[in-house]
């Protein structure tokens, strides 16, 4: 199975009828996302002219719902399967982008419209793990990881450029039209995959017999994920990731601006890091099964750390980093970020079983969104209270001091793989 795996080319999944469909689902799907939210900030920033308070409470509607409802979103994609709720979550947010097409004409009703679309959008993304790995053999799991991955992160490069764009010539309403329309198309691709997606008739009759209420399903969840040691250790990992980002994050525009670059800067700046990821990404694909996927979190973890704490130290150098040195940092910086996101995703899908794999990558998307809420005004707080740079350094050292006791517990667990969970090898 290793050298098999080892032998596997990302283009071999191309030649995979259903995961190129599932790839036409995806990708409308993400441009979508993105474009929406560009043209919301448009909207409420130069469009109704309102300020950093208003700006803050659609991001909070729209980063909420999947703490409130990420797990009973989960238990959902257990239940009923991942082709039903895809379907479902493309449909009802084409329909809400419709809707603020033609409805969104005050902040409360448009805060109300963001929030639907990220309780329907909780759903989506462990149906989304769950699908890949009804459609991907397990010796593919880790490059199809790396694929999805790959386009999520080329739509937060393309699709603002989109965005802007569009903008220069359209109203932010029509661009929500176009949004709708995006995930429209991606409706129309998952249709074609309700039939591989279909719940194995064995499962759900066990299913059915075991069903318990919501509780338990959810227990059992949570309960799977504490007694299986290296699905608890990637999620600690990509948590303590999140909270460091997500702490200077906010900051790194006056970050830019302490270092005396122009607000110009921060675009090439922002496309450097989005760059670097899509190269790491490349990179956790062609080595990902080669080398063990809790080593390469830490790596991408301590060595990321130690770049946030240089970038945080930058204003304070005595000679002045270019552009061109300051885009160089961040592009390594967002190689090494891939390093911990793709192989996190990479483990989820490898260690837990389809009937629970809604429930547990539903816990990891609530934990990071819950510590993306609190790690944000975290790191305002620490600017505020001393300068710019405390967030960096405060997130840094999280990093690095979390990789090498991540190291410990890694190196603790032992060489030996855990036996994988049976996957269905489903790839017509």
């Amino acid at each position: 199975m290793q050298d098999e795996a080892v032998t596997t080319s990302v283009l071999a999944l191309f030649k995979l009828s259903a995961f190129r469909r599932f790839i036409g689902v995806l990708v409308p799907a993400a441009f979508a996302d993105w474009i929406d939210f560009i043209a919301i900030m448009v909207l409420v920033n130069y469009t109704w002219g309102m300020g950093a308070t208003e700006v803050a409470s659609v991001i909070m509607a729209a980063t909420l719902p999947r703490v409130l409802f990420g797990l009973p979103a989960g238990i959902l994609v257990d239940r009923i399967g991942a082709g039903p709720v895809l379907l479902a979550s493309l449909v009802i947010r084409a329909a809400v982008m419709v809707g603020m097409f033609f409805f969104a004409n005050t902040l409360a009703l448009l805060i109300t419209l963001v929030f639907l679309k990220s309780t329907i959008s909780a759903a989506f993304m462990p149906a989304q793990q769950l699908a890949l790995k009804k459609l991907v053999p397990s010796n593919m799991l880790t490059q199809a990881v790396s694929v999805d991955h790959f386009v999520i992160q080329s739509t937060k490069i393309f699709a603002p450029v989109l965005g802007g764009a569009l903008l220069a010539i359209w109203s932010p309403h029509n661009v929500f039209l176009l949004g709708g329309l995006f995930f429209a198309v991606g409706a129309l691709f998952c249709v074609t995959l309700l039939g591989v997606l279909k719940k194995d008739k064995v499962s759900s009759e066990a299913e059915q017999e075991n069903k318990g209420n919501v509780l338990s399903d959810a227990k059992e969840g949570l309960a799977y994920i504490w007694k299986t040691p290296r699905l608890l250790l990637g999620m600690a990992l990509i948590c303590l990731f999140i909270f460091s980002v997500f702490l200077y994050e906010a900051v790194l525009l006056l970050l830019i601006k302490e270092t005396g670059q122009p607000g110009a800067s921060a675009g090439p700046i922002i496309g450097a890091i989005g760059v670097g990821g899509l190269v790491g990404t490349y990179l956790t694909a062609k080595i990902g099964d080669r080398i063990n996927l809790h080593l390469m979190m830490v790596i991408g973890s301590f060595f990321g750390g130690t770049l946030t704490i240089v970038a945080g130290w930058l204003p304070f150098s005595p000679e002045p980093f270019t552009l061109n040195e300051q885009m160089a940092l961040w592009f390594v910086a967002g190689i090494f970020s891939s390093l911990i996101t793709v192989p996190y995703g990479a483990i989820i899908v490898k260690q837990t079983p389809e009937e629970l794999l809604g429930r547990v990558s539903s816990v990891g998307e609530m934990l990071q969104s819950g510590l993306t809420l609190i790690s944000i005004p975290i790191g305002a707080f620490l600017a505020e209270q001393w300068f710019v740079s405390m967030p960096f350094f405060a997130g840094g050292v999280t990093m690095s001091v979390g990789a090498v006791i991540g190291l410990v517990a890694a190196l603790s667990l032992g060489k030996a793989p855990d036996p994988e969970p049976v996957v269905s090898e489903e790839v017509v």
